[in-house]
């Protein structure tokens, strides 16, 4: 996929919405330092690079210095309705320029996430509660390649009794074990689906739980 990934990058930066960057680590660094001393300021890149002339930069990769590519957040909002969270709404000048294509010609997850769903059909994309600030990136994204974005639902984190995210780095239980186990895919599903949610007229507390849209059209615990 990796010809893909270009392929959109490319249409990107000649839209005008994304750059080259060819800052180094050490610049990097040095701009951190000094934003961090400011008051009252997020660090975030300073767009050195945006002025840098599109023939110019051409040349300077022609000539093998190391670059990144950057999405140019425009001024404004980006607002959306999550299906657990409602409507979110988060300032761009909070956001950063965020790398798009690494140095060595890979993509970020930003930028895969978003070319992956579109290509994939995806309309709902269903995760936890930590990437809701990564969603006006990828908001954004879909819109500056004029795509539809998918419908967002950001579930609250399942936690372990220390209240840690679960993790197999923390000995918490696999799919793999449960199922070694002889737990049943129905038991499994129904007992992460009411971790978060009690829907009401349920009679029977082992009955398998309703279908995708029920369960995301009821009062999901934050």
């Amino acid at each position: 996929r990796l010809e893909l990934y270009q392929k959109f990058c490319r249409a990107l930066i000649e839209t005008g919405g994304a750059y080259y960057c060819f800052c180094t680590t050490d610049r990097l660094k040095q701009m951190r330092r000094e934003q961090g001393h400011a008051k009252h300021q997020k660090t975030k890149y300073d767009r050195l690079c945006y002025g840098v002339p599109l023939e110019e930069a051409e040349e300077r990769i022609k000539a093998g210095e190391p670059y990144v590519v950057r999405m140019l957040i425009p001024p404004g909002q980006t607002e959306f309705k999550d299906l657990i969270h409602g409507k979110v709404t988060f300032d761009h000048d909070s956001i950063d320029d965020q790398i798009i294509m690494k140095s060595d010609g890979f993509p970020t997850y930003h930028f895969a996430n978003v070319v992956d769903d579109y290509m994939m059909k995806i309309t709902h994309v269903i995760r936890g509660e930590e990437w809701l600030p990564s969603t006006p990136k990828h908001i954004l994204l879909y819109k500056m390649f004029a795509m539809q974005p998918p419908t967002f639902a950001h579930l609250p984190l399942l936690l372990n009794s220390k209240g840690q995210k679960l993790s197999k780095r923390h000995g918490d239980v696999s799919v793999e074990e449960y199922r070694e186990n002889g737990y049943l895919p129905e038991a499994l599903l129904n007992g992460l689906a009411l971790l978060g949610w009690n829907p009401p007229h349920r009679d029977d507390p082992n009955a398998l739980v309703g279908d995708l849209n029920t369960f995301l059209k009821q009062e999901v615990l934050r």
